[in-house]
């Protein structure tokens, strides 16, 4: 009797008994995949049923037993109780940026989406916070080293200290609208390279994980917004290549493709618009 297996709301096809277990063995399949034959009242994950559906082959003799890999029980964050809240924040920010491969590899895929919504929150608060201080010294003392227009025109860019207090105000709603929206995202960008091999939660733990830790790069004046955007992608390509088990290409450009999209879009509206201009470019020349 085959066995359908399901990944992601996808279905990978329908194998026998030997082909499930073996596919599992190697990695073919994972233990969160949904498996379903007839005679099942629901799908169910291939992990609780494998002895079920498809059971160890081997007679007389019994079969060689294949070691099990620990439970994923990561990042520190998610272990808060025993580690206590600052060892577990401080050594979660550090695992994220500078272990990003191991860090991943060990994740907990499950387990709801409060704990890493939370840890997003918190630390873009604080790098939020950070970016609202530093608008505002810039604005009391900064602008002093400017003359005329160049100082009105920076203060404009900047906007007023009510404006700041405003937005740090809303700013937990954009957070919590933004992660779900960005992950959503990002995770039809995966579907659409081929690389969603786990549930959206996995995306968007992936995504909270490092949002969050790349957040606090906004204490560092001046570059540090700068350079936790860079480290954000490079380190979200690595978090989805191991949660996602795809290549980093593939990871790189389920990253990119928004970016890549937008870019093209750009393009396309200044070639339109080059082209419904072009007679009256060519007329003001003759002029």
């Amino acid at each position: 009797m085959k066995i359908h297996i399901n990944r992601a709301g996808q279905s990978l096809g329908q194998f026998l008994p030997d082909e499930v277990r073996k596919g599992f063995i190697d990695g073919k399949f994972f233990s969160d995949d949904l498996a379903w034959q007839d005679g099942m009242a629901m799908w169910k994950p291939l992990g609780e049923v494998l002895d079920l559906v498809a059971p160890a082959s081997g007679g007389d003799e019994p079969a060689p037993l294949v070691p099990t890999p620990p439970e994923p029980d990561g990042p520190a964050w998610e272990q808060r109780e025993q580690l206590g809240f600052f060892k577990a924040l401080f050594d979660t920010i550090h695992d994220v940026l500078l272990e990003p491969t191991a860090t991943f590899s060990r994740m907990k895929l499950r387990g709801g989406f409060g704990v890493p919504l939370v840890f997003f929150l918190l630390l873009s608060i604080v790098g939020s916070i950070a970016t609202e201080f530093y608008k505002f010294a810039f604005r009391h003392f900064g602008t002093s080293f400017l003359q005329g227009e160049q100082a009105h025109a920076l203060m404009a860019q900047m906007g007023t200290t009510s404006e700041s207090l405003g937005a740090l105000i809303i700013m937990p709603i954009i957070f919590v609208i933004g992660a779900f929206l960005g992950a959503g995202v990002l995770h039809i960008c995966l579907m659409l390279v081929g690389g969603a091999n786990r549930p959206f939660e996995a995306t968007f733990r992936v995504m909270a994980y490092t949002g969050g830790a790349v957040a606090l790069l906004n204490l560092v004046p001046g570059c540090g917004m700068l350079i936790g955007m860079v480290w954000g992608f490079i380190v979200e390509i690595i978090g989805l290549s191991e949660v996602q088990k795809i290549s980093k290409g593939r990871a790189a450009l389920a990253v990119l493709l928004p970016l890549i999209v937008c870019c093209g879009l750009i393009f396309i509206g200044i070639a339109v618009s080059g082209v419904a201009f072009w007679p009256s470019i060519m007329e003001a020349f003759k002029k």
